[in-house]
């Protein structure tokens, strides 16, 4: 293995992400005018049987002036294993937020994203909806959300699924947000989602997840994050629950 990817990989240790999606509220900097950031990165080095090197970026880009905000999330692996390179999973995220008052937001988003780990080969969504600010943002915040989204799916199947290849429905999205500051230097978010089927409440996602960010300098945190999944109609083979603890480094600026 080359010696810059030991060098890369002794910086931080890795419980990799069991899916390809991402908690967009604890990303969110709606508060902040202008052009704002941050780059995330988790690695992963298996040495011995089985040689591996897999990195994790994130990347976190939003730009904000007056009552409107434009949020770009890109995040993924890229890893190589022997001399082989490899990408398990990849999602890029748009989404735009309109100001309605001190409380209240509406929002639209668009996502693409593919996970191998899951056997799905291509996951398209685009909705809109609003979000309630239960406490005025200031040092912690707490929010609740709701929008509706039309998702389309193209699945790997096997010849013992009974899944459909293709699936198209909309869902109804709901979430509930956290965002408090423990200290000078430590911040914790979490987020908690339902997602049923509008036709079908037994067709539905549950994700929950927990970031503790731990400053290091004014740019550079320690992430700490926990995050569990369920999904009830996977597909055969698939676990339809998943549970993560990562671990990085976050680079921000504004």
């Amino acid at each position: 293995m080359k010696p810059y990817c030991l060098l890369l990989a002794a910086l931080v240790w890795l419980a990799n992400p069991l899916w390809a999606q991402v908690d967009i509220e604890s990303l969110r900097r709606d508060d902040q005018a202008g052009f704002f950031g941050s780059v995330a990165i988790d690695l992963t080095l298996r040495a011995g049987n089985v040689e591996l090197f897999e990195c994790g970026p994130e990347l976190s880009l939003s730009y904000g002036r007056g009552e409107d905000t434009f949020i770009f999330i890109g995040s993924g692996d890229l890893g190589w294993e022997g001399k082989e390179r490899f990408s398990n999973e990849a999602l890029a995220h748009l989404r735009y937020v309109r100001a309605l008052g001190a409380r209240l937001h509406g929002e639209a988003f668009g996502q693409v994203n593919y996970d191998q780990s899951r056997r799905l080969d291509f996951r398209g969504l685009v909705g809109s909806g609003i979000r309630l600010a239960l406490i005025t943002p200031g040092e912690s915040s707490f929010w609740l959300g709701s929008s509706l989204m039309f998702e389309h799916e193209r699945n790997e199947l096997t010849s013992a699924d009974d899944h459909a290849a293709r699936t198209s429905l909309v869902r109804w999205s709901n979430y509930l947000s956290a965002d408090i500051e423990l200290g000078e230097t430590t911040q914790l978010a979490g987020t908690a989602y339902v997602q049923p089927a509008v036709r079908q409440f037994d067709d539905y996602r549950v994700l929950w997840d927990v970031v503790l960010k731990v400053s290091i300098t004014e740019a550079l945190s320690s992430t700490t994050s926990v995050a569990f999944q369920r999904d009830s109609d996977p597909l055969h083979g698939v676990d339809g629950s998943d549970f993560s603890l990562t671990t990085g480094l976050a680079l921000d600026w504004n």
